[in-house]
């Protein structure tokens, strides 16, 4: 059964850049709770109203990129840009807003610092264009600030931050916009994942993880879905269709997993979703396609 989520989608990113919130570097990386932002498990179930009250925990681009990390493969500075783009329409703002936060998340968990410091302001600059600069407050920007360059504190995942943002983004009627950020996080996410892998290579578990992508691929368009009315949703919908049709033509086999417990084997069974190194070639070349439609919109 289909289930709807998509905040940790963005978490991993946009509360990336809120990472502050452990305070001083020299203290526990655990943030202390307050008042306005409570104790939240990452499992714990944030929707989107009522009609995205069913929700279910997806890997956010942090923890994508950690595994990236983890496989040690080698950064590529290449693949973002800290050059300030100027786009006209909300909808390439709101696209822009997703790529950026990824972009944060990808550089800070390399620690590229700078990059991700000029990638945040101008975050906050795409913030402004939007109308929505009251997602960032004073006190925010300066536990970003005054942690940038401390990589423990860069990835402590304030999820009552984060919280937060969705619900004032929700309050101000930004559903749709928070639905097309949403999809700029998740296509930058894409192409920067299937362009550090680089290769296919027959059971690796980092295409495994992409492969997993499928179903925040499905919440994603589900969400986007909600605002189809909107102009600017229809064409996030027909302009992400390639990267979308890869993902949700993935056939899932049956799967079996060996363990030993108390001596005794125990089968697991279960699906898994299956990519081909066709599937991969063009998800990342659609992925690749469709980023540099909106990333380079001033010039196009």
């Amino acid at each position: 059964m289909k289930k709807r989520h998509l905040s940790l989608l963005l978490a991993g990113s946009t509360a990336l850049m809120l990472a502050s919130c452990g305070g001083e570097t020299e203290q526990s990386n655990a943030p202390e709770p307050t008042d306005d932002q409570p104790v939240i498990s990452d499992a714990t179930p944030i929707g989107f109203g009522e009609q995205g009250s069913t929700v279910y925990t997806v890997p956010s681009p942090n923890e994508l990129f950690s595994i990236i990390k983890d496989r040690e493969l080698p950064y590529r500075d290449d693949l973002v840009s800290t050059e300030t783009q100027i786009s006209s329409s909300s909808k390439d703002q709101a696209l822009n807003f997703g790529r950026i936060t990824a972009d944060i998340a990808y550089t800070a968990s390399y620690d590229k610092f700078q990059e991700s410091m000029a990638n945040f302001d101008y975050l906050r600059q795409i913030g402004d264009d939007l109308g929505i600069s009251y997602v960032f407050d004073e006190v925010m920007v300066d536990r970003v600030k005054n942690n940038m360059d401390n990589a423990d504190s860069l990835e402590v995942i304030s999820i009552g931050s984060y919280q937060r943002i969705i619900g004032m983004l929700e309050e101000n009627e930004k559903g749709s916009t928070l639905a097309i950020i949403a999809t700029g996080g998740f296509v930058e996410s894409i192409y920067i994942l299937t362009n550090l892998i680089g290769e296919y290579e027959e059971g690796s578990d980092v295409i495994q993880r992409l492969a997993d992508e499928k179903l925040v691929m499905e919440n994603v368009m589900d969400y986007l879905k909600m605002y189809e009315d909107e102009e600017r949703v229809k064409d996030v919908l027909t302009d992400l269709a390639p990267v979308a049709d890869i993902f949700l033509n993935l056939k899932e086999e049956k799967a079996s997993e060996n363990l030993q417990k108390n001596g005794d084997k125990v089968v697991l069974g279960g699906y898994r979703v299956v990519m081909t190194a066709e599937e991969f070639n063009q998800l990342k070349q659609a992925a690749t396609d469709y980023r540099n439609s909106f990333a380079n919109a001033s010039q196009s």
